[in-house]
């Protein structure tokens, strides 16, 4: 399960910040949540790591998720 981890991560993180927005959270916002989200998420889901390793995934999860959103919708609106 230790491959799969992080697309599922990305993909609840995106799915969680859209429906923040969708419920009236400021857009400008959005890459914060997001990465508060990637480590909350990080942090509860593998526990047999070490918390640091956890957070910095965190990040990058979140990062990536807000980042890789708003690069398909550029795409998508060109």
């Amino acid at each position: 399960m230790e491959y799969y981890a992080n697309p599922i991560i990305i993909s609840i993180i995106i799915g969680l910040t859209q429906a923040a927005k969708t419920a009236g959270f400021p857009s400008r916002y959005a890459p914060l949540l997001a990465l508060f989200l990637g480590i909350g998420i990080s942090i509860f889901y593998d526990t047999s790591i070490d918390v640091k390793e956890r957070v910095l995934k965190g990040v990058i999860a979140g990062l990536t998720s807000s980042g890789l959103f708003s690069g398909c919708k550029s795409i998508v609106k060109k």
